[in-house]
């Protein structure tokens, strides 16, 4: 879960278009810690879908959902379990390669 925490202190810094590293982001209170509003929330979640490539369910929308990454990773995690996903990390188009020993 912490490569995921990780991806989604990024995640809040483009998002957001906030001018600090990734690192600074807390784990906790983030609406109040970054100021966030219902639109910076949705933002934030529209980057998450794209990025990981999951969809969060409309009543899985919260400002409990963005406001701890423990509590988002979380449910990232079971979304990309319940599809067979990596953890966001990008797909490729190889090949496997055969060999004939």
């Amino acid at each position: 879960m912490t490569d995921i925490k990780e991806q989604l202190r990024t995640i809040y810094v483009e998002a957001l278009r906030i001018n600090r590293p990734p690192e600074s982001i807390p784990g906790e209170n983030l609406t109040a810690t970054l100021g966030l509003d219902s639109i910076n929330s949705l933002e934030v979640l529209i980057f998450v879908e794209n990025h990981f490539k999951i969809q969060i369910d409309d009543e899985d929308l919260s400002v409990t959902l963005v406001d701890s990454l423990d509590g988002l990773a979380d449910y990232i995690e079971k979304k990309l379990a319940m599809k067979g996903g990596s953890l966001g990390l990008p797909e490729t188009d190889a090949e496997p390669e055969i060999t004939n020993d």
